[in-house]
């Protein structure tokens, strides 16, 4: 298994974080792949849109009740951009709110301001109607009844994985888990989860990632992997080995989290293709 490459592409990024957070000169990394395109912290607390929802939807809201919690967490991250969110701001009632949503949307989409997050791909699911009307309509307003009993689940198991796989079952939701992951994460850190017992021994493992880990154990990138969370939770498992001991402190969803930007990363290096979007400083 390639524990030690991975390692070192995940030790290389968080140098980078560290240089600039010093306000070391550009090129702040030695690798040109990472000088050149983006790639997201070791930690995803640590990226710039994480840390404004956190700080200015999350710590402002933390009294409100955790089903309202949770919503505005998939609000959040089925749009993705700050600007959109600093547009239509938290909602406490629903579907009272999802008509200013919508056209919230559309007027910023004719204006060409930013709506959705180029990080992910939000696809329609086979709907024909205009992206925020399906997100709206088909995915968000079923989250929004089913919210009280999914928070109910996260109270009373104190899993995660428990409380994933009953969001799961909402369209919107399900497939990979990937959106599910990115919103329990979210709520993971509030009143939603009182406490959580299973943060380092769960977690989905996204198509991204499986690649990551393919590409890890030496397969073709996309082979069938049956074992993703097995495998992923050894690798978990090699910080001890690799990571240095007084940097940030690891989760298994960042190893999840960076396999993703390790399949990137390779396919830069292999000529495979580049991720969509370019790292531009100053």
């Amino acid at each position: 298994m390639r524990a030690d490459e991975f390692y070192n592409f995940m030790i290389k990024r968080e140098k980078l974080r560290l240089v600039k957070a010093q306000g070391g000169p550009w090129p702040w990394s030695k690798d040109d792949i990472l000088n050149s395109f983006k790639f997201t912290n070791v930690k995803r607390s640590m990226d710039r849109t994480t840390e404004w929802f956190w700080k200015e939807r999350l710590d402002k809201h933390k009294e409100a009740p955790a089903p309202t919690i949770l919503f505005n967490c998939a609000l959040f991250r089925y749009f993705g951009t700050i600007e959109f969110s600093e547009a239509v701001g938290w909602i406490d009632h629903w579907p009272t709110s999802a008509q200013l949503v919508k056209d919230t949307a559309k007027e910023r989409l004719a204006n060409k301001e930013r709506v959705f997050t180029g990080a992910y791909v939000i696809t329609n699911q086979g709907l024909k109607a205009p992206k925020q009307d399906v997100v709206v309509d088909h995915f968000l307003t079923p989250l929004w009844e089913k919210a009280p009993t999914i928070c109910n689940m996260a109270e009373n198991t104190r899993k995660w994985e428990h409380t994933a796989k009953m969001m799961m079952e909402l369209k919107g939701f399900g497939g990979s888990g990937f959106m599910t992951k990115e919103i329990l994460q979210d709520a993971l850190h509030t009143k939603v989860f009182p406490t959580c017992t299973d943060t380092n021994t769960y977690c989905p493992v996204g198509p991204g990632a499986k690649r990551g880990l393919n590409r890890v154990l030496g397969f073709e990138k996309d082979a069938r992997l049956n074992n993703g969370l097995e495998v992923m939770i050894r690798l978990f498992k090699d910080k001890e080995k690799y990571w240095p001991e007084e940097w940030v402190k690891l989760e298994l969803h960042d190893i999840q989290f960076q396999l993703c930007e390790f399949d990137k990363y390779e396919r830069v290096l292999h000529g495979e293709g580049r991720p969509r979007s370019r790292y531009k400083h100053g």
